[in-house]
């Protein structure tokens, strides 16, 4: 094989991140510790998708350069619409049909494709704004995630209970988690870590310390919110995910690792495991009661072997991946 210039180790932390999020999704560790459960799920294991749209942010930078827009928004359309299908069942026949429910998830999203359709919203908008200062696009994304902060906040503690219908607006999770107050700041901080080569600004030491420090910090607010909201509301939103997903992508640019292996098999597995989850989770609850720890580890084992042939079939019909 010839050597490639494909960063392992950020592949490496794609599969891990797809992983957190299954564990996030099966509730790993509830049976064993509410802290521990607390810590992890909700929350290190939720920089996993902020780290995503960071990663796609990052190379957007060259996808505009080479004017591909298109067919990078093609690309991501179809991947949306194949999986919307694929998952029709539970968001169609599920629904009875229901055009109240269907039409806004068709929109924002079935379940977990919610980050497709808010990818290719967010990625056609940091197009739009692609030719401001970096200052002006990292404003943007502080003030908009600020704003759905707020919302998501004013929902968890009812802020507005005396108005029904504003307060179930303010909890219904696509007026916080959109392509608006939660990709476009992940995006445009990728995009900018990218355009401004900050990442080669600094230390290995020092993207390692502040990775700690705010990882920590992530930590200890996890608990605060265990303490006040319990774990039966969890925040899809933390401030703190401004700053520790970016580093940890800074901390894979910086840490590169390369390898004559083609890593892009890798970045396969990722998005494969993060797309076909849901189904794997649906099928064992429908054949066994289990755990969440050990229906965390048969999902990861089940899914990574229904990635494996996602990526043989997607060498054929090209649209699955």
């Amino acid at each position: 094989m010839q050597a490639t210039s494909r960063n392992i180790l950020l592949d490496v932390l794609k599969i891990i991140g797809s992983i957190w999020i299954i564990a996030v999704h099966c509730q790993l560790f509830l049976d064993k510790n509410e802290i521990v459960y607390q810590i992890s799920i909700n929350g290190i294991f939720r920089v996993a998708v902020p780290f995503f749209f960071c990663v796609n942010g990052f190379f957007l930078v060259d996808v505009f350069q080479q004017n591909s827009i298109k067919t990078w928004a093609k690309r991501v359309g179809i991947l949306y619409l194949v999986w919307m299908l694929i998952y029709s069942y539970f968001w169609l026949y599920l629904n009875d049909f229901n055009l109240l429910k269907i039409i806004p998830t068709f929109l924002f999203g079935f379940n977990h494709l919610w980050y497709l359709a808010a990818l290719l919203l967010g990625g056609l908008l940091l197009y739009r704004l692609k030719d401001l200062s970096n200052t002006a696009l990292l404003m943007i994304a502080f003030t908009l995630y600020i704003i759905g902060l707020c919302i998501q906040y004013f929902g968890l503690f009812h802020v507005f209970e005396n108005i029904p219908l504003l307060d179930k607006v303010l909890n219904y999770p696509p007026s916080h988690r959109n392509f608006l107050f939660f990709t476009i700041p992940f995006l445009n901080i990728g995009y900018v870590i990218k355009r401004s080569n900050f990442h080669n600004k600094l230390k290995k030491q020092q993207v390692l310390l502040l990775l700690l420090a705010s990882s920590l910090l992530l930590v200890i607010d996890s608990l605060i919110n265990y303490h006040y909201l319990t774990h039966k509301v969890v925040p899809s939103m933390n401030l703190l995910l401004l700053f520790t997903a970016p580093l940890v992508l800074i901390t894979a640019l910086k840490f590169k690792v390369t390898s004559k292996v083609n890593s892009k098999n890798l970045s396969l597995y990722s998005i494969a495991l993060y797309l076909v989850h849901p189904f794997i989770i649906f099928l064992i609850f429908n054949l066994i009661r289990l755990d969440p720890t050990a229906l965390t580890i048969l999902t990861i084992v089940l899914s990574i072997l229904a990635s494996y042939l996602l990526i043989q079939l997607n060498t054929k019909l090209k649209y699955l991946l």
